[in-house]
């Protein structure tokens, strides 16, 4: 193989190691972005629901003849999705569901299930990946600073927190899913990136 070839052989691996990471973080976002609109096809579904009950709870002599709702065959495609969490200051949009588990983190940031959900008083605990070599998830977390803000979409009301502090923890530190006083959110993500040794902890206060 003579040097120009070569050259050129080492030109075509360049760009194909750079566009695969693209082209994956594209399919990543591609697919949050159905499942969010099969969300919001789900919640618009509920809300009707809710509304045909509403009247016919009213109507008539008061007596509640509202159909029984036919099973959503949707869900199956990820359960558990409440909304879309974004962080504009990391470029982080990622899908808001409920759960932290493997299954959970794959497509999106997981609510900690038994701390206060968005907008409640408490604390809403929220854990993200890291680690992955597609799409963002909470890589960049460390890169918030005090004054930026988190944005939650949560069954259709937005929630916007205003980030207050950062620190780093072992992973037995529990105390960080505590409740609290104010309606405030902790993100936790693995640290340092690539690492499970220790947990990065980001929070923020709800604004009014």
């Amino acid at each position: 193989m003579n040097r120009k070839r070569f050259s050129t052989l080492l030109i075509i691996i360049g760009v194909m190691l750079i566009c695969v990471p693209l082209i994956g973080s594209l399919y990543n976002n591609y697919q949050q972005d159905k499942l969010y609109a099969q969300y919001e096809k789900n919640l618009e579904k509920e809300f009707t629901a809710l509304d045909k009950t509403f009247t016919e709870v009213v109507s008539g002599d008061g007596i509640n003849v509202a159909a029984e709702p036919e099973p959503n065959k949707d869900l199956d495609l990820v359960e558990g999705i409440m909304g879309r969490i974004n962080i504009p200051a990391i470029s982080s949009d990622l899908l808001f569901i409920e759960g932290s588990s493997s299954v959970q983190l794959k497509w999106g940031a997981g609510h900690v299930t038994g701390t206060a959900m968005p907008g409640e008083l408490g604390n809403c605990a929220v854990a993200g990946h890291r680690n992955y070599t597609f799409g963002t998830y909470f890589s960049r977390l460390n890169e918030l600073k005090t004054g930026d803000e988190i944005d939650i979409d949560y069954k259709g009301k937005p929630y916007k927190y205003r980030v207050t502090d950062s620190f780093v923890v072992n992973p037995d530190e529990v105390w960080v899913l505590g409740k609290t006083e104010k309606s405030i959110i902790t993100l936790i993500t693995c640290h340092p990136r690539g690492s499970g040794t220790k947990r990065l902890i980001v929070r923020g206060e709800l604004l009014d």
